[in-house]
């Protein structure tokens, strides 16, 4: 079964109403439900045949610098827990508004397994749609799925340093304004990567936390000039936020996105790495 990277909730109610139809599970279908809330919202209801994941998981930390891609066997523990098995397709979403799904979804990609759905507007939009909500906590077996890192979508701060001058190299800065600015200062020195184009992750998305229409995506990104046969490197403090408009490109159309390992927490912090 291959879905959208972009699921809406109306699409993923209707697959999972075919699925009871047929008799079959979430398993059988090779699907993989992924609920990464915290605990407790998590046991205050979530999607029917969703599994808990935590999302501290997807990132790993070497002080000053968080956010860095998770080590495989950190990565893997986290496979196992939600039970994925090779073949299946992840559906990821949060509260809505939020980072998690997405970040999921780029640390899926690094590790070279790329069939992963974001759902659109996460566990909000399916609320406000009045669609039912489960309270069981039945953990799934454990999974077999188990990757190692393919890494084409991650770069290091060595390796863009090394590209900053490059013409077919953009990057967005996709934190607040007073972070791009150096006002709000976050590590050991604030401002932005030179070359750096500043749009905001919160653009992208509208009052609900769902991802905007093609047409509005394209208008908020227009100012930015950016080329689809270009090199993308988006960041923020520690790729969280940055995550949604990893996956906010990609469904773009955009192939050659890639996230700054550790994100202004690495550069920030590096006496060597030069900021305006």
């Amino acid at each position: 079964m291959s879905l959208p990277l972009i699921l809406d909730v109306a699409d993923l109610a209707t697959l999972l109403a075919d699925i009871q139809t047929e008799g079959s599970t979430l398993t059988r279908s090779n699907l993989c439900l992924v609920d990464l809330r915290s605990a407790e919202a998590f046991a205050a209801g979530h999607i029917p045949g969703a599994c808990h994941g935590d999302a501290a998981l997807l990132s790993r930390a070497e002080s000053p610098v968080g956010g860095l891609l998770p080590l495989p066997e950190q990565f893997n523990r986290f496979l196992a827990d939600i039970g994925a098995n090779l073949g299946d397709q992840i559906i990821a979403y949060d509260g809505g508004g939020e980072t998690a799904a997405a970040r999921l979804l780029w640390v899926m990609d690094a590790y070279g397994y790329e069939v992963g759905s974001w759902l659109n507007g996460g566990f909000n939009a399916w609320q406000s749609t009045d669609l039912p909500v489960s309270h069981s906590a039945e953990k799934p077996a454990s999974g077999n799925l188990s990757l190692s890192v393919f890494g084409d979508n991650v770069m290091s701060a060595d390796e863009l340093l090394s590209e900053l001058a490059s013409p077919t190299l953009s990057i967005l800065d996709v934190r607040s304004a007073a972070e791009y600015n150096g006002t709000d200062v976050r590590s050991a020195m604030g401002g932005h990567v030179p070359g750096a184009q500043h749009l905001e992750w919160t653009a992208l998305l509208d009052a609900q936390g769902r991802l905007l229409e093609d047409d509005a995506l394209q208008a908020k990104l227009a100012p930015m000039k950016l080329s689809t046969d270009n090199t993308v490197v988006v960041y923020c403090q520690t790729h969280q936020r940055s995550a949604v408009t990893y996956v906010a490109l990609k469904h773009l159309g955009f192939t050659d996105v890639r996230a700054l390992d550790g994100a202004w927490s690495n550069w920030g912090n590096r006496a060597d790495t030069p900021k305006e």
